[in-house]
C-alpha cells in the first residue's frame, strides 16, 4: 500500500502534480459542499411553507428568552407585538407540581402493580385447585371460594412495609388512601400554575396568527436592553421542550456556556491520550523489534462513549430543546472524533512507526516523518472496512435488539402497560451520536485523498456499506423522535471541510519536509483562497438557514395564481442538460422547482380548543391522572378490583388478559385500547 503513497515520490519536482490535483480535487468538494447547502436551504423553505408544516401551531410560536420583570405579562406583550399575537404562555416554576405529579404517578403505577398481583396470585391458586380436581377425576367446581371474587380477602394479599421498620400493611389499601390525597394536591396545584398564582420564570411562548408574523418578530429586536429578550427559537414542538433550561439569565447562559466549552476542550485533551495508545497499536509491528513488551497494549479497551456527555453539557448549558441539544452533541461530538479517532491516532501512528529510525539517526527525523506519515493510512484502511462491514451488517440485523426485546418481554413485562411498551416503542436514532462517526469517516478520506488515494476506494466501500444499512433502517427500523428541520445535515457537510483544510496543512507540511518550496506556495495560496471562500459561504448561507425569507410568501402567490407560467418554467428547465442543471442548483433547485417535490395535499393539521389552550404550559401542568391497566381474569376479580378502585382513579381491564398458563396477554389488534394516544403534531 505505501508504493502508492506521498511517501514514494522521490523528485520533488513532481509534487507540482499534487498540489494542482490537491487544487483542483478541493475545488470540487468545496462546489459540491456549496451546491448542497443551497440545495438544502431551499428545500428547507420548501418544506417550512408547505401545508404539512405552516399549519402546524409550532411554526407560528416563538419562545423569548431571558424576558426581564417587567415584560411578564400579557399586556406588554400586545404592546410590543401588536395585534399579531394570538396566544402567550409565561413559563412558571413547576418544581413543587413536578414533585407531586411523579409522586401521584409513582402511587398509580404501584397500586396497578399491586393488583395485578392481586390478580394474578388468586387466578394461580384457581389453576391450581382446577388442576388438582382434574387430576383426582372430578370436574371443575364453578361456585367453589376461588371462583368468587367477593373471597378474595382470603387469597394472600399483596403487602409491603409503609416505613423500613414499620409494620406490613395492605398494598392496595395503602396505595389507594394516598392517590386519594395525592390526586387532590396535584390538581389544586394544575389550577393554580393555570390561573397564573405561580411564580412566573423568564422565558415565554408567543404563538402569531401566521408564521409570517412570527417570522417578524423572530428577526425582529424586542428590547431596547442587551441580551433582554433573547435569544429567539422559533419551531420547537412542545415535546421537545427543556422546561429546567427556561430559568437561566442572560448571564447565567453566557457562562454556562463558557464553562461547557471549557469543559468539553478538558475532556478532548484527556481522551487524547487513550487514542494515542491506539495508534501506536496500529503500528506495534513496527515497535516490536525496540519495544518488545509493548504487546499488551492490544488487549486495550475502547474508549468511553462522549454523546451522553455532551447531551448532560448541552442541558446544563441552557439550551431549550432536544433538538438544539442534538445539534450541539454533533459539533461537540465531531470534535472528539477529529481529534481522537483521526488526529491523534495518525500523530502517534507515524511516529512511532519511525520511533527506532529517529532513535538511531535523529538528524534524519524530517525525512522520516515525510515518508511514515503517509504510511498512517495502513490504519484507516482497515478502519474503513472494519466500520462499513461491522457496522453495516449489526445495523441491519439487529441481533442484540431482537435479544433484549425477546429477553424484556419474557421477564421483566408482568404488566400490560409494560407490554404495551415494549411492543409499540421503535428504536430511537439520535444523530448527534451516530452521524459525526460516518462524518470524521469523510473527513479522514479527504485528508489522504492526495496523500495515499487509494483510501479513497476503500472509504467509498465502508460509507456505501452503512448507507445502505441506514437506508433500510430510516425507513423500517428506527424512529426518529427529535426533528431538527434537517438542519444536522448543512452542519455535517460544513464539518466535511475540514477534511479539506487539514489535507492542505498536511500537504503544505509535506512539501515543507520535502523542500519543494513551488508546491508549498501554491498550496499555502490556495487555503487562503479556501478560508475566504468559507467565510463567504457561512455569511450567505447563515441567515437561510436561521430565518425564512417574507419574499416566499410573494414567490407563493405568484405560483399559485399562474400556474401556466410555472409549467412554462418547468418545461424550460427540462430542455437543458442534466450537467448544465448540476452546476446551477440556485437556478434549477430552487423554491418554485422543489415545491413540485413536496406533497402539498396533506390533511389540514387542527386542534381542539384543550390542545391549542394547553399547548405550551409544561406537561406537568396538564397531566392527567394514569389510567391503571389491569389483566381480566376468568374468576371475575378483575372486575371487583374495578369496582372497589375506580372511584379513586380510572381503572380497565379491556383488551389484556390472563391465559391459560397465568400470563398476560394483550391484543394487539385493539384499536380501543385506552392506550392508544392521538399523536398531536404541533
Amino acid at each position: 500500500m505505501d508504493q502508492f503513497s506521498f511517501s514514494n515520490v522521490a523528485n520533488p519536482t513532481k509534487y507540482y502534480a499534487h498540489a494542482v490535483m490537491g487544487m483542483v480535487y478541493f475545488t470540487y468538494v468545496f462546489f459540491v459542499i456549496t451546491r448542497e447547502s443551497l440545495f438544502y436551504a431551499n428545500l428547507r423553505q420548501t418544506y417550512l411553507n408547505s401545508p404539512a408544516y405552516v399549519n402546524r401551531i409550532s411554526s407560528r410560536t416563538v419562545l423569548f428568552m431571558s424576558v426581564p420583570e417587567s415584560y411578564k405579562s400579557e399586556k406588554k406583550l400586545r404592546q410590543v407585538f401588536g395585534d399579531s399575537i394570538c396566544r402567550i404562555w409565561i413559563t412558571s416554576d413547576c418544581k413543587e407540581l413536578n414533585k407531586k405529579v411523579d409522586q401521584r404517578d409513582k402511587l398509580a403505577y404501584r397500586l396497578e402493580r399491586a393488583e395485578i398481583k392481586l390478580i394474578r396470585g388468586a387466578n394461580a391458586s384457581r389453576l391450581k385447585t382446577e388442576a388438582t380436581r382434574k387430576k383426582n377425576g372430578l370436574g371443575i367446581c364453578d361456585d367453589c371460594e376461588l371462583a368468587d371474587p367477593l373471597t378474595a380477602t382470603k387469597i394472600k394479599r399483596p403487602m409491603h412495609r409503609a416505613n423500613f421498620f414499620g409494620k406490613k400493611v395492605d398494598s392496595i389499601q395503602y396505595y389507594r388512601s394516598r392517590l386519594a390525597v395525592a390526586i387532590k394536591e396535584v390538581e389544586e396545584l394544575q389550577q393554580k400554575h393555570r390561573d397564573g398564582d405561580a411564580k412566573y420564570l423568564t422565558a415565554v411562548f408567543v404563538e402569531f396568527k401566521t408564521q409570517s408574523d412570527a417570522q417578524v418578530a423572530l428577526q425582529t429586536l424586542s428590547h431596547h436592553q442587551p441580551m433582554h429578550m433573547t435569544p429567539r427559537y422559533t419551531g420547537i414542538a412542545p415535546r421537545e421542550v427543556i422546561w429546567s433550561s427556561l430559568n437561566l439569565s442572560w448571564w447565567q447562559r453566557i457562562v454556562r456556556m463558557f464553562m461547557v466549552q471549557g469543559g468539553i476542550a478538558a475532556l478532548i485533551i484527556f481522551w487524547s491520550v487513550p487514542a494515542a495508545i491506539v495508534g501506536t497499536i496500529s503500528n506495534v509491528t513496527y515497535l516490536a523489534h525496540l519495544i518488545p513488551f509493548l504487546g499488551w497494549l492490544a488487549d486495550l479497551p475502547g474508549f468511553i462513549e462522549v454523546p451522553p456527555l455532551c447531551r448532560l453539557f448541552a442541558r446544563k448549558a441552557g439550551l431549550p430543546s432536544l433538538s438544539r441539544v442534538e445539534l450541539f452533541t454533533q459539533s461537540a461530538h465531531f470534535c472528539f472524533q477529529v481529534v481522537q479517532v483521526f488526529l491523534v491516532t495518525t500523530i502517534t501512528s507515524a511516529a512511532s512507526a519511525a520511533v527506532s529510525q529517529i532513535i538511531k539517526n535523529p538528524l534524519s527525523a524530517k525525512d522520516l516523518l515525510a515518508q511514515n506519515l503517509p504510511k498512517a493510512s495502513n490504519f484507516y484502511i482497515s478502519y474503513f472496512l472494519l466500520q462499513g462491514l461491522a457496522m453495516s451488517s449489526g445495523a441491519v440485523v439487529q441481533i442484540m435488539s431482537a435479544l433484549i426485546f425477546k429477553i424484556l418481554s419474557v421477564f421483566f413485562a408482568t404488566t400490560p402497560r409494560r407490554l404495551f411498551n415494549r411492543w409499540t416503542q421503535l428504536t430511537g436514532l439520535s444523530w448527534g451520536s451516530i452521524l459525526p462517526v460516518f462524518t470524521n469517516m469523510g473527513v479522514i478520506a479527504l485528508t489522504y485523498s492526495c496523500i495515499a488515494p487509494l483510501i479513497l476506494a476503500f472509504a467509498f466501500i465502508g460509507l456505501f456499506l452503512v448507507y445502505q444499512a441506514y437506508r433500510y433502517n430510516l425507513l423500517f427500523v428506527y424512529n426518529l423522535d427529535i426533528d431538527t428541520k434537517g438542519l444536522i445535515y448543512p452542519r455535517a457537510l460544513q464539518h466535511l471541510l475540514t477534511g479539506v483544510y487539514l489535507a492542505e496543512i498536511c500537504m503544505i507540511g509535506l512539501f515543507s519536509i520535502k523542500a519543494a518550496i513551488g508546491p508549498l506556495i501554491i498550496m499555502a495560496f490556495y487555503t487562503i483562497l479556501t478560508i475566504l471562500a468559507h467565510i463567504s459561504l457561512n455569511d450567505m448561507l447563515r441567515p437561510l438557514m436561521d430565518f425564512l425569507p417574507r419574499s416566499l410568501d410573494t414567490e407563493e402567490e405568484e405560483i399559485q395564481l399562474n400556474q401556466e407560467a410555472a409549467e412554462a418554467y418547468r418545461h424550460a428547465m427540462t430542455r437543458h442538460g442534466r450537467i448544465w442543471k448540476w452546476f446551477h442548483p440556485n437556478l434549477y433547485r430552487d423554491y418554485a422547482d422543489l415545491r413540485r417535490k413536496v406533497r402539498r395535499d396533506h390533511i389540514q393539521v387542527e386542534y381542539s380548543e384543550k390542545e391549542l389552550a394547553d399547548a405550551y404550559y409544561e406537561p406537568c401542568i396538564t397531566a392527567e391522572t394514569p389510567q391503571l391497566w389491569i389483566p381480566r381474569d376468568p374468576g371475575g376479580l378483575s372486575q371487583e378490583e374495578i369496582r372497589h378502585t375506580s372511584a379513586i382513579i380510572p381503572i380497565s381491564d379491556h383488551g389484556a388478559h390472563l391465559d391459560a398458563k397465568n400470563k398476560i396477554q394483550w391484543n394487539k389488534h385493539d384499536e380501543d385500547l385506552h392506550m392508544w394516544e392521538r399523536r398531536v403534531l404541533y
